[in-house]
């Protein structure tokens, strides 16, 4: 039997043009996953924009008292606090946020 000596393959161009266009797009997914809102904070936040939007039109139209008015812009601040927690918060302070 005779033995053959096998040569390495190159690999063309273009298979690792693929492989890099490959590995582009997956840390590109990586990176927008990374950088996308919380839904729990979007959520905080639309709702806390909605409520002081209302609150402002009724303490606008003096439809609502003025302690009444302070009570709902210490609601609508907690509310901001909370949902930047929930965007921001929660990798800094460990694990304890809840999982989404």
């Amino acid at each position: 039997m005779s033995q053959k000596k096998y040569k390495k393959r190159k690999h063309s161009a273009t298979v690792t043009a693929k492989r890099q266009a490959e590995q582009e797009r997956i840390a590109d997914e990586k990176d927008r996953a990374r950088k996308r809102m919380d839904p729990t904070a979007r959520t905080l936040l639309l709702l806390d924009l909605v409520f002081l939007a209302i609150i402002s039109l009724l303490d606008a139209n003096q439809m609502i008292s003025a302690p009444v008015s302070a009570i709902s812009s210490i609601v609508g601040l907690l509310l901001l606090i909370a949902a930047l927690w929930f965007q921001f918060g929660k990798g800094k302070f460990g694990n304890s946020g809840p999982k989404l």
